[in-house]
């Protein structure tokens, strides 16, 4: 996210210069279609199962080198794996071909559910000895081992996800990249992409395609866009999940902090015995007596957004280029402030363009989160106390109304995006004071002749999952 961008337009010649533009006339809708079909194709998304869903965001997240790289200018492992791990802990809105953050965050959602996972029929004093309760205490055991300091902000922490490849992030790798090469003939009508007419593409573009910059913000409308958010999400919580405590039998506080207890005891060859001390284990333990089974909505992740708004400072945000600045803010807070900075901008339709071409680099960046037991939340027979049959999720793309819907199995990186067309005069007008033209986001763009070239790489969407039912059983208690 560089401070300084440049979008200055030089005045374009009448036509675009292919021959081939006078055969094809396709419209952004079309080209904007061919590229998610070409996507689609790549990644042989027709004969993918009905629960994986190929969502392009809009705009793409923009990546910023120097957020993975130290005080010295050079790449930084650590700074990397945060980013990263930050990008892959966001919650995506129920959408089969937007991708768009939800603001809650994948380690939230699940710490509370395996938190508060009960076998179905089993008595408070039989869970110390049932397999699947023991599956689920060791799940908060594998959680709470795999947390990490944040480099830029030591209050803050994260669950490592691993990419690979590991050095998605290195622009040198990027000439090692898949090549597309879209020419103005191949762009065939988007009613002609049948996954993108399958979910529902078209209608991302109906509001336009070209998302305008507003005036710069001031601290007070920065803070009140963050506001609004966190008050949304909580009356989203608030109507889903039951907020009251719940009288729990000592029992089960009991019978659980016993097990986590005896995990922890259990020697593992894997296990570095410095985390394995008295101290660690009585933390452990006391966090379970502190937060009972019973956790109905990711309170945690207001307490972030809270903290993310008492500290904004309008000098750390370039104004200009509606980007927060690097290496000021940790990860998480970087990629909320940079949604919220956006996220309610005014979109404009493409007018008159036409004769569309491009090119690019692409990289499928695959992620494991090796905190995430997801064979484990796919078995039967058990509920989360508190809450009803599918609240988090209800294991479908159809009326899918949880907090946990889709799970990111894949980022989709770009870079050295050139796109080349008949611009309009009004188009060419709100391209010089844009965020973004449908997927891509292009404050770091600038013109030259009738090609936008952009430089840098960002995120233009990722590969998500269905998650399963969560929960799969009522629990007895609602």
């Amino acid at each position: 996210m560089n401070d300084e961008i440049s979008l200055g337009i030089k005045e374009p010649k009448d036509t675009f210069s292919n021959p081939l533009s006078e055969i094809n006339m396709a419209n952004a809708t079309d080209f904007i279609a061919s590229v998610y079909d070409t996507l689609a194709t790549s990644f042989n998304m027709n004969a993918a199962p009905d629960s994986l869903f190929l969502q392009m965001a809009w705009p793409g997240i923009s990546i910023s080198p120097e957020d993975c790289k130290d005080a010295t200018g050079k790449y930084n492992a650590n700074l990397a794996e945060e980013l990263f791990s930050s990008l892959a802990n966001i919650v995506p809105v129920m959408n089969k071909s937007k991708y768009e953050n939800s603001a809650y965050t994948i380690d939230d959602i699940y710490e509370i559910i395996i938190s508060s996972a009960r076998p179905n029929g089993v008595p408070d004093a039989s869970l110390e000895t049932n397999p699947l309760y023991k599956l689920f205490a060791d799940a908060q055991y594998e959680f709470v081992l795999s947390e990490k300091g944040s480099s830029k902000d030591p209050m803050d922490t994260y669950h490592k996800s691993i990419a690979t490849p590991s050095n998605w992030y290195d622009e040198a790798a990027t000439a090692y990249w898949t090549s597309i090469n879209i020419q103005s003939s191949q762009v065939k009508p988007a009613e002609s992409n049948p996954l993108f007419v399958k979910y529902n593409g078209a209608k991302l573009l109906e509001a336009g395609v070209i998302k305008i910059k507003n005036t710069p913000p001031t601290a007070a409308l920065f803070s009140a866009a963050l506001t609004q958010t966190i008050s949304k999400q909580k009356i989203i919580s608030n109507k889903n999940f039951k907020t009251n405590t719940f009288t729990l039998s000592p029992n089960i506080l009991n019978t659980s902090s016993q097990i986590v207890f005896n995990k922890m005891k259990t020697a593992t060859a894997a296990r570095p015995s410095a985390v394995l001390n008295t101290a660690f284990r009585n933390k452990l333990v006391a966090t379970n007596i502190k937060n009972p089974v019973l956790r109905p909505m990711p309170v945690t992740a207001f307490e972030k957004n809270n903290k993310v708004l008492s500290s904004i400072k309008i000098q750390n945000i370039n104004t200009e280029n509606l980007m927060v600045k690097p290496n000021i803010y940790s990860a998480k807070q970087t990629i909320i402030l940079n949604d919220l900075l956006i996220k309610d901008l005014p979109t404009q339709k493409s007018v008159g363009s036409d004769g569309f071409s491009i090119s690019f680099k692409f990289c499928r960046v695959n992620i494991d989160r090796p905190w995430l037991n997801l064979a484990l939340l796919s078995t039967k027979n058990w509920n989360i106390y508190g809450t009803n049959v599918g609240e988090y999720s209800s294991g479908t793309a159809e009326n899918n109304t949880g907090i946990f819907p889709l799970l990111p199995t894949s980022f989709i990186l770009i870079s050295n995006v050139a796109i080349t067309a008949n611009w309009s005069a009004t188009d060419k007008d709100n391209l010089s004071n844009a965020v973004s033209f449908g997927p891509f986001d292009v404050r770091n763009g600038s013109f030259n002749q009738n090609t936008l070239e952009i430089k840098g790489m960002q995120i233009i969407g990722c590969l998500s999952k269905l998650t399963p039912a969560l929960a799969p059983s009522a629990s007895p208690i609602v």
